[in-house]
């Protein structure tokens, strides 16, 4: 089987924008990284529409596209719906993160990290085949690890990038 490097596109920064949403998620629990949110909100939704990306050019063709959303058990359905479900979240963020003086609901961080992990869960999941037995569980858990390492690292960056004193040592 040859690498579909569409799909690892996909995969990549799929696990790369649930995993910052996530970090930012947890910061924002903690009542830290204010300064961050918006330039790892931008980053996030920028990561989502190339993994987009590289999941519509695995296709190939609309009509392969199109014929794969058929029904709710599609891999490629369950990674759409949870394309959907970040995307409202990063908007959710947005329109939160425009009103300077107020805070977060409590609500939003918690609403975030629940639709990251199961994005990740069903990336993973719609790779499961039984054809190989050798990907099992693992996978899944494969794709957790790699969120919960890839963005706390994107998201300490952006922290050096910006000069965070305070988030560069979270």
């Amino acid at each position: 089987m040859e690498t579909q490097w569409p799909l690892v596109i996909f995969t990549l920064f799929v696990c790369v924008t649930c995993g910052l949403l996530g970090s930012m998620a947890i910061l924002a629990l903690k009542g830290k990284g204010r300064d961050l949110q918006m330039t790892a909100l931008i980053t996030s939704a920028a990561s989502l529409v190339i993994g987009g990306i590289g999941a519509f050019l695995h296709l190939e063709h609309w009509e392969r596209i199109f014929n794969g959303f058929g029904h709710l058990s599609s891999g490629i359905t369950q990674e759409l719906i949870g394309c959907v479900a970040l995307a409202v979240v990063i908007v959710l963020w947005f329109v939160f993160l425009r009103k300077v003086d107020e805070k977060l609901p409590a609500w939003l961080p918690v609403v975030t990290l629940v639709v990251a992990v199961a994005m990740v869960v069903a990336t993973g999941h719609s790779y499961l085949m039984p054809a190989r037995a050798a990907w099992g569980i693992q996978l899944i858990v494969f794709y957790l690890a790699n969120a919960c390492l890839l963005g706390p690292i994107v998201l300490w960056a952006i922290a050096v990038a910006k000069r965070d004193a305070e988030a560069e040592g979270v």
